[in-house]
């Protein structure tokens, strides 16, 4: 067992819990991960923002100036248009927030928390409130309401058009959640399972077992090499999604 969570510490979560009250407050090393995650974007960010003198506080200012610049003009402008000004902090953190979680696990003693289902559903929940604040904020409730009907639609199309626009609008907000957790747990289960197919034919022929390590281990190095390309790329789809679902609500058919 120990060499078990060990090899598949990114994706186990253990609970210790703490009772105050007598009521029980689950405190998991997810739970500490993110928050952990939280405390650095928060120190880092507080730090760069103030006024450096330095040749190397300037290139740390330049940096996060150009990463705010892709953020604008390369997500959120091009797909919500000039009302996406407004939500430009809000992408920004976005893409950190998912960026450092997604890394997180690769540090040791630490875990990837966006393998965890709970977290990304609660990442989607975010994002989706963010489509529904602009729905509204833009077109007003009857307005954001209409806008699940084409213009153009038949009225007699409408009861079987309405739910269906809703229901894709629920799955858009589902399918943020589904493919981070399902992408970032994928990718340890590879790394997993390669670390255990030594064990395995270690198991069957000790030989078999020695002679695996090398090309078991280079293979690992790949993947995990992959694994933080995937990180990157999963913090960057998540945001774009997530602007693309926001400009589709703001620009209604």
């Amino acid at each position: 067992m120990d060499v078990t969570e060990t090899l598949a510490h990114h994706m186990l979560d253990h609970n210790w819990g703490i009772t105050l009250g007598g009521m029980s407050l689950p405190i998991t090393t997810h739970t500490v991960t993110l928050c952990a995650v939280s405390l650095v974007l928060l120190g880092f960010l507080a730090w760069a923002a103030r006024p450096h003198v330095s040749r190397g506080g300037r290139l740390l200012t330049t940096l996060l100036e150009e990463y705010v610049t892709f953020i604008r003009d390369g997500l959120v402008l091009p797909n919500m248009g000039e009302e996406g000004h407004g939500f430009l902090p809000y992408f920004c953190t976005l893409f950190l927030f998912i960026l450092f979680a997604n890394l997180a696990g690769m540090i040791p003693q630490m875990k990837t928390a966006t393998s965890n289902i709970s977290v990304t559903i609660a990442l989607a929940l975010c994002s989706g409130g963010l489509i529904l604040y602009s729905g509204l904020k833009f077109h007003g409730l009857w307005g954001f309401i209409k806008g699940f009907v084409p213009s153009g639609t038949p009225w007699w199309l409408v009861p079987l058009v309405f739910p269906l626009e809703v229901l894709s609008t629920i799955i858009k907000v589902s399918v943020l959640a589904i493919r981070l957790f399902a992408n970032m747990l994928s990718g340890h289960i590879a790394l997993l399972c390669l670390l255990f197919l030594i064990f395995i034919l270690g198991e069957t022929n000790f030989l078999a077992g020695v002679g695996a390590v090398i090309p078991a281990m280079a293979v690992e190095l790949f993947v995990t090499c992959l694994e933080l390309l995937v990180a990157v790329l999963q913090a960057y789809v998540f945001t774009l999604l997530t602007a693309i679902f926001a400009g589709a609500v703001i620009h209604t058919h």
